[in-house]
């Protein structure tokens, strides 16, 4: 660990395999380094939460089809109400998976760029769930 300016202590990995780390956030290949470095702390730190940021994002994506399914339709045949219904499963579907689509984007790139610079980058919320994966 190093000390920053401030006082608080940052994590580095001086001997991690970073490219193997790096590599595993990229779109189902987080099994890589969760395989290949059994041994390496730094590794298997960054393939289980660039699994538990694909789990979000998928989970995510199941909820915005079921939205989509429920409002748009079903319940868009209900007569007067269905336009209502229609234009917010449009607008969950397009708005709202459009911004998921590029927070899980923003997440894989920020993650490569942690996993290359060899520091332990711990996504808000997420990282607490990824270290509870039991692989």
């Amino acid at each position: 660990m190093e000390q920053e300016a401030g006082g608080q202590e940052q994590e580095n990995s001086s001997q991690g395999n970073t490219v193997l780390a790096a590599i595993g956030y990229l779109p189902m290949l987080f099994f890589l380094p969760l395989l290949a470095g059994r041994s390496d702390r730094f590794a298997q730190f960054h393939g289980r939460q660039s699994l538990a940021i694909l789990l979000v994002f998928i989970a995510l994506w199941i909820a915005i089809w079921v939205v989509d399914l429920i409002f748009g339709r079903m319940m868009g045949n209900v007569i007067l109400l269905g336009f209502i219904f229609k234009a917010t499963a449009w607008f969950i579907h397009n708005i709202v998976g459009v911004v998921a689509s590029l927070l899980y984007i923003a997440a894989m790139i920020a993650g490569i760029i942690q996993a290359a610079l060899g520091r332990y980058w711990r996504v808000p919320v997420i990282s607490a769930y990824a270290q509870r994966l039991g692989l």
